[in-house]
């Protein structure tokens, strides 16, 4: 696909519905549901790979294992083929949900760019799921506003697995009088008869 089409193509997919009445670009799938096995935008993502990717970043933010930066660039990846799946299939029943969940990591990092990509996502859900309750929810949302932007605990390095096992291996029994229980070095195995 050229470049023009890309640029069409989202273009098409970001501009909001006309509240004069007005037609916008008609959809290019009759179906309601976006089949499984149908990809969008540039990293060719399934509608169910976009839900579990939302989930995967929500994870990596939690566990502080990626960088703000690193989440962002990655989520701006999946509203790219998120809105490419609403332009061909905008009667899809998971589209609302799923463009909520990704209003919602987006305002969980707390970065001022990241709450402008919240607003964002959350102004899309309300104009295209207006009806749904995630499109309510959204409003309700963008009415309160968001909280103030709170530090963040530096981002840390996956431990490798394998220094994990050997952290347990090597574990060694609490002082006598310390109140800590005694790690075991190794699970007990039961006898041979």
């Amino acid at each position: 696909m050229s470049f023009a089409a890309v640029v069409f193509y989202l273009a098409a997919a970001v501009a909001p519905p006309s509240r004069s009445g007005a037609k916008h670009i008609t959809p290019v799938k009759k179906t309601a549901a976006a089949p499984a096995d149908e990809y969008f935008g540039p990293l060719k993502l399934s509608p169910l790979s976009v839900r579990t990717s939302i989930d995967k970043l929500g994870r990596a933010y939690q566990a502080r294992t990626k960088s703000d930066h690193d989440i962002l660039h990655q989520a701006a990846d999946l509203e790219t083929a998120l809105r490419l799946w609403r332009h061909q299939y905008p009667r899809d029943p998971w589209l609302a949900p799923t463009a909520y969940h990704l209003a919602q990591l987006y305002a969980e990092v707390q970065t001022p760019e990241a709450r402008k990509h919240a607003t964002a996502m959350l102004k899309y859900v309300d104009a295209y799921f207006g009806s749904s309750r995630y499109g309510h929810d959204a409003r309700l949302r963008l009415a309160q506003g968001f909280p103030a932007l709170e530090a963040e605990s530096p981002v840390q390095p996956s431990p490798a697995p394998s220094a994990v096992l050997d952290a347990s291996a090597t574990a060694s029994p609490a002082p006598a009088g310390s109140g800590v229980p005694a790690t075991p070095a190794a699970t007990p195995t039961a006898a041979a008869q």
